[in-house]
């Protein structure tokens, strides 16, 4: 197979597989939300790129200058749409609104730029393309695609540790709000991007197949994802009305012997009400039970406590697990199926939970117990 024929069978693979992924996601969400976002992200920056990469080394002229301008406009649409994916993610109440095309002048500046150039310019920069080198149009689209990469990573990576913070302050499922895998995404495209464009300074032609590989899997990675690990929407929505709550309200002074007895009413009714083990506990649920006002609750726990309320409501749930493992009448339990009697919503979230306390999982620590026993 020549290089040619490496080319097309590599552009001619990833469209496929791309838009088969989009689809899949689409129909097995049944079109959520966020997820519109998603299969964006799939489709928008990369298909019509792999179809000018076709057209180009196939020869034909006339759809290789129609999707020239486009190719270099939806290069510049990979970054908001990652940007405008996490949000959407985080805050369901989220909509698109006018103001968030403004994410996109980019993509509309580069198509100006490149139908100002005439038709014999944008042949010349096809065949210079073609040659492995570039003009100024593309070593512009170069630049401002750079620029978005730090522009947008940083805002994104910002956001992803602000909401980090504030769901472990007020959600006690914080590993199952907050998305791990939404950040791990943020990092391989963080990865990728550097990883292509080391390519692309040492070897310019692997923009016409390495990064249609690499984006191959970092879309496969998504759409898997985005299908396992649905929104939780009427979790999500009350984070957002929360966190507004919270933050136009003043933090509460307190001494430490009205902080003791915040902490003492609380472990109270946790125990007496065994609250701690519904999964979908909040700080705004807790306050209103125990009627101690949410930012009092919060900074009591922090200060006196010295631990936010996720940590708080998982160590009692964690000695809840170690009791049931113990416990003769739950004997013919597994281990796996203990985690929902405890309050978690996932294995993986109460595994995590138990080696954070006892270092060791479930199974090597009830091991350790009989060993101890006997």
């Amino acid at each position: 197979m020549g290089y040619t024929e490496f080319i097309l069978t590599i552009n001619s693979s990833c469209i496929t597989i791309l838009i088969i992924l989009a689809i899949i996601l689409l129909v097995a969400t049944r079109f959520r939300g966020e997820n519109g976002y998603a299969a964006a992200i799939i489709v928008l920056p990369n298909v019509p790129v792999y179809i000018y990469n076709m057209s180009r080394m196939l020869g034909w002229h006339e759809i290789t200058l129609f999707m020239f301008p486009i190719s270099y406009s939806v290069n510049t649409m990979l970054m908001p749409l990652l940007w405008l994916f996490t949000l959407r993610n985080f805050d369901t109440d989220f909509r698109f609104r006018p103001i968030q095309l403004l994410h996109f002048i980019p993509a509309a500046v580069s198509v100006i730029i490149v139908l100002s150039l005439s038709t014999q310019e944008r042949m010349d920069n096809i065949i210079y393309e073609m040659s492995g080198d570039d003009m100024w149009v593309g070593d512009l689209n170069t630049l401002i695609i750079l620029f978005q990469m730090f522009l947008y990573f940083a805002a994104i990576f910002r956001y992803l540790h602000k909401k980090r913070h504030y769901i472990k302050e007020n959600w006690s499922d914080a590993e199952y709000l907050q998305k791990e895998w939404i950040p791990k995404l943020m990092y391989l495209f963080a990865a990728l991007f550097v990883i292509v464009m080391t390519c692309y300074v040492i070897w310019p032609r692997t923009d016409a197949w390495l990064i249609q590989i690499l984006n191959v899997i970092a879309m496969s990675y998504l759409t898997y994802n985005s299908i396992a690990h649905p929104a939780v929407l009427s979790t999500t929505e009350e984070v957002s009305a929360t966190e507004n709550n919270s933050e136009n309200t003043p933090s509460p002074i307190l001494d430490e012997i009205q902080m003791q007895e915040i902490c003492k009413r609380v472990t109270e009714y946790l125990e007496t009400s065994q609250a701690f083990l519904r999964n979908d506990l909040s700080l705004a649920m807790l306050s209103k039970e125990t009627g101690i006002p949410q930012k009092m609750l919060s900074r009591a726990v922090n200060s006196y406590m010295k631990c936010n309320f996720f940590e708080l409501i998982n160590a009692m749930r964690v000695e809840k697990a170690r009791q049931l493992l113990l416990s003769p009448e739950t004997s013919g339990y597994t281990i796996d199926s203990i985690y929902e009697e405890c309050g978690f919503r996932s294995r993986s979230t109460f595994f995590l939970a138990f080696k954070k306390a006892e270092g060791k999982s479930p199974a090597q620590w009830l091991k350790s117990q009989k060993n101890e026993t006997f």
